[in-house]
């Protein structure tokens, strides 16, 4: 014999693809990595580089084992992990000679660029199609990061070397990390029901977190009743306030019930039904206005799509549930009236003239990528009555100080580009997958809505949604057409 028969588990080379723009994208891909090293400064000691080394093999073997590690961990922003970035000068001036990183983007660090690695060998060399990248919406966010870079020139005069930080870390690594890893590892539906499994898990022990808060005693009799964030063993994973808790259970929610129409038991679906409910009242018991709206918005989203045919079907059981939730209304906007909701709104109110006069002043492209929090801290009346300065609370604020009319118009791109690409693979769909995909987007949406009001615009919270949309979308575009091809083949109508 010339030659092994070939099996159907081999790997079938792509002819039509090129291999120079893969390549480029592995290579791409281990650069950004260095450069993220480079620009964090971070000290390669024994220690470290064993920790490295181990991460990284870890990752290469265990892919998915790392990539479900990762977006647990990420999901918790209280979390971090601070650097030295020992004697050199830019780790001194990029960071204060100390980097603040989320514990989930270490594992996610690592995850990259074993995945660069496995494009690299895996793909371009070997032409395995499970590991040929797919990158969502890459040309819409490029523009969005060129939005971001660009600032450097701004005459308000930001340092280079604080712009380029702030394109690399958060802007190109919420696309990596959120977007594209999402949609190369998740292509199969076990692998959603495994991220939404995590996501309910998250859930569940972030509102146990808000439920216990409940049980402390209030400082002030009073003082209105909410759940917050407390520590666990000195810890706060959440994160310090009662936005992160709220922003967090409106992301796990959607994410739970979308399990549940994925679940094959009935008993299995009642209980993920319940744990959803569980998610949303502990995110509304925080009185954080902001889940409100996002709630009401993520509701009339669903009644227009996937609801819409149960509405008169189910209209009294409706009136009751609004009813029921009538008097949690009545003491959120009690609540709304505090002298701690004044206080807040002040504050943002503040924040939002001085986004307003940065971007009079820079309307173009903005006073540079990172650099809103500096405004604050130069605004002498914040630092009096409010203390230390701020982020931006709110995209629309963060964008037009720092980027800008072209970093809003990007971003706005950005947004439009997602939505395009799920709709477009949406339409197609029907069943439990369209469900899905409509309560991911739903997600998705309500994590854009409140970003409008938070902080928390380069995190998880806002790109993990989107991500997970995309990748769904993705997933269920093409195992529909593959249904289609095998029916046609065997002559199924």
């Amino acid at each position: 014999m010339e030659g092994k028969p070939k099996t159907l588990n081999q790997p079938k080379p792509d002819t039509n693809a090129t291999s120079w723009p893969i390549l480029s994208w592995g290579l791409f891909l281990l650069l950004f990595i260095g450069s993220i090293l480079v620009v964090f400064g971070i000290p390669f000691g024994p220690i470290a580089l064993t920790i490295s080394i181990i991460l990284l093999v870890f990752a290469y073997r265990a892919t998915y084992t790392t990539f479900y590690l990762a977006i647990f961990f990420s999901l918790f922003l209280g979390l971090t992990v601070s650097l030295d970035t020992g004697a050199l000068n830019i780790g001194e001036r990029a960071f204060g000679g100390s980097i603040d990183i989320f514990f989930g983007e270490v594992i996610l660090l690592a995850l990259i660029t074993a995945w660069a690695i496995k494009v690299i060998l895996l793909w371009f060399k070997r032409r395995d199609i499970n590991w040929r990248p797919v990158l969502p919406i890459w040309q819409a966010y490029a523009v969005l990061a060129f939005a971001h870079l660009v600032s450097i020139f701004s005459s308000y005069g930001p340092d280079p070397v604080l712009v380029g930080k702030f394109v690399l870390r958060p802007v190109i690594f919420c696309y990596v990390a959120f977007i594209a890893l999402p949609a190369n590892l998740i292509r199969s539906e076990r692998r959603l029901r495994a991220v939404f499994g995590l996501l309910t898990l998250v859930g569940v022990l972030a509102a146990i977190n808000a439920y216990t808060s409940l049980l402390e005693i209030e400082p002030y009799a009073w003082a209105v009743r909410r759940a917050h964030p407390i520590p666990i063993f000195g810890i706060n994973p959440i994160g310090d306030n009662h936005n992160l808790l709220a922003e967090l259970l409106m992301l796990t929610a959607p994410a739970t019930l979308a399990l549940a129409f994925l679940a094959k038991k009935a008993r299995m679906q009642t209980v993920l039904y319940i744990l959803s409910g569980a998610q949303i009242l502990a995110g509304l018991l925080t009185f954080a206005r902001s889940a409100w709206i996002v709630l009401i918005f993520q509701i009339g989203f669903l009644l227009l799509t996937i609801w819409r045919p149960l509405v008169k079907k189910y209209l009294s059981a409706i009136i009751a549930f609004g009813i029921i939730m009538l008097p949690l209304a009545l003491y959120q906007i009690q609540f709304s009236f505090s002298p701690t909701a004044e206080s807040s709104n002040s504050t943002r109110w503040m924040m939002t003239d001085i986004a307003w006069t940065a971007y009079l002043e820079h309307p173009l492209i903005g006073s540079g990528a990172g650099t809103f929090i500096w405004r604050v801290g130069n605004a002498s009346v914040f630092i009096i009555e409010f203390g230390a300065p701020l982020d931006a609370h709110g995209f629309v604020q963060k964008l037009i100080s720092e980027t800008g009319s072209i970093g809003l118009l990007a971003y706005i791109f950005v947004l439009a580009a997602a939505a395009r690409y799920a709709w477009q693979r949406m339409k197609n769909l029907s069943g439990k997958p369209l469900i899905v995909c409509y309560l991911l987007a739903a997600s998705a949406s309500g994590a854009v809505v409140y970003q409008l009001f938070n902080t928390a615009y380069w995190t998880s919270h806002l790109w993990l949604p989107m991500g997970l949309l995309l990748a769904a979308t993705e997933m269920y575009h093409l195992r529909e057409k593959r249904m289609q091809k095998e029916n046609n083949l065997f002559g199924i109508t």
